[in-house]
């Protein structure tokens, strides 16, 4: 009889742990969040930059301007910690929590968001200033869909993101657990 095990690693009590880290030790809380970058950056954003391609996919985009793409492959592919709270306008609303995500992955340039997600909303051939045949063409040069880059290379690197990143976790849980038993 074959037993099949399997694991998944979800962290609870990040932000708050970083949030007391933070009351307590600011120094410690910038160390930790640079050792979250550093780690995103080595997994997840190295997974997404494999993804993207060197040259501009599109003749209209070869410039350095604001959608271009020489500009926006520059400013790439950025990782943040947040621990900010839910929205008092969301609070008041009738909202018990509001999910936040502690370590985030985002683009900074219009034409890397651009070509990550064009084509994911359903009318993208409708309207005065429309062009039909650009997802086509993308998904031809590209060889993918809505979300070209971003995704497809951060569901890859998860693993090695969540393996990489225990050990800095159980030091911030670890640490915020110290502050909490302290008597006060």
């Amino acid at each position: 009889m074959a037993v099949d095990l399997t694991a998944s690693m979800e962290v609870k009590g990040l932000k708050e742990s970083l949030k007391i880290i933070n009351k307590v030790d600011k120094k410690l809380r910038l160390e930790i969040g640079r050792d979250i970058k550093r780690i995103g950056e080595k997994t997840v954003v190295a997974a997404i930059n494999e993804l993207i391609p060197p040259g501009a996919p599109m003749s209209g985009m070869e410039h350095r301007k604001r959608t271009g793409w020489y500009n926006s492959k520059n400013k790439g592919v950025k990782v943040k910690t947040n621990t900010r709270g839910a929205r008092r306008r969301n609070i008041t609303k009738g909202a018990q929590y509001e999910t936040i995500a502690v370590i985030t992955v985002g683009t900074t340039g219009a034409a890397l968001a651009m070509m990550d997600m064009a084509g994911k909303r359903s009318s993208a051939g409708e309207g005065p200033r429309a062009r039909p045949n650009f997802v086509p063409l993308l998904n031809e040069r590209l060889g993918r869909s809505p979300s070209r880059f971003m995704w497809a290379g951060g569901e890859k690197a998860i693993p090695d993101f969540q393996r990489e990143l225990g050990p800095t976790i159980d030091r911030v849980i670890y640490r915020s657990n110290q502050e909490l038993m302290k008597v006060r």
